[in-house]
């Protein structure tokens, strides 16, 4: 008897490790919105396993306005704003390739906010509440995901100046230049763009420039476009410009016009 009651204990602790380690890989208590991890203040980092954690419909719906590729494995935060300084939400340091999606409010209510894979950046409204999802965008089901909460960089500033002498070309194109200036934002985000008309004869001759990406590390830039007429040819004489510039961080973009009269010199002379 005694000898089967030692080999039955053996047989039980042999087990013991097995089970402890199944155990462990459990679906994360944030898996769903109605258990979202509450933030509380910045900055903040959460190491978490999402290996078990799973995507469901509100997942779905609020990629339908998104476009990640997947939203597997997501997890659940909120992170309520207190000040309207706004917030960075960073996945970049996970160990899979990672997404966020952020809501004002009940994510159910659809108010969609920001999306974008590794981090995006927020700011609102003080006092606003935010749900903040983690996710995998690839095929991926989770692994050691790190949250970072974080504070916004200052906010994009920009300066647009138009000079006021072009070039009107035989082609029947004109080039205008100008300056800019732009900090705390991406370049590739950041723009000048605008429009040129010019009154030849009963024609009002109409025309569009882009110009992209831009150079925002505070210095003072040039720039210069060649507008195409959508409807006639440029030639030398006055002519009105309205251009626009955007410079675009995180979070949001920092917007400067200028306008005003452009002489076109003739046939580039």
């Amino acid at each position: 008897m005694k000898l089967r009651s030692a080999a039955a204990l053996a047989a039980t602790l042999l087990f013991v490790p097995f089970t402890a380690t199944s155990a462990s890989a459990a679906v994360p208590a944030n898996d769903t919105f109605a258990g979202a991890t509450v933030v509380g203040s910045l900055p903040t980092t959460i190491e978490q396993d999402t290996t078990e954690a799973t995507t469901d419909a509100l997942d779905a719906s609020l990629n339908g306005m998104c476009g990640a590729p997947a939203t597997n494995a997501s997890v659940w935060f909120t992170y309520t704003d207190i000040t309207g300084d706004g917030f960075l939400a960073d996945v970049s340091a996970s160990d899979y390739t990672a997404g966020v999606i952020v809501t004002a409010g009940d994510p159910n209510e659809g108010n969609l906010v920001a999306c974008g894979p590794g981090q995006v950046g927020v700011r609102g409204e003080a006092g606003t509440t935010y749900s903040v999802m983690a996710f995998s965008d690839s095929a991926a089901q989770g692994g050691n995901l790190s949250m970072t909460f974080g504070e916004l960089p200052p906010a994009p500033t920009a300066a647009l100046t138009v000079d006021p002498r072009g070039v009107a070309y035989k082609d029947g194109t004109a080039r205008i230049t100008g300056t800019y200036n732009c900090t705390n934002a991406d370049g590739f985000n950041s723009d000048v763009s605008g429009t040129l008309t010019q009154t030849v004869g009963r024609v009002k001759i109409n025309g569009f420039f882009f110009v992209n990406p831009l150079e925002c590390d505070g210095s003072t830039h040039t720039w210069e476009a060649f507008v195409f007429s959508e409807n006639g040819l440029f030639s030398g004489g006055k002519a009105a410009n309205f251009s626009v510039a955007f410079a675009c961080g995180l979070a949001e973009c920092a917007v400067v016009e200028a306008s005003g009269k452009v002489q076109l010199s003739r046939n580039g002379k």
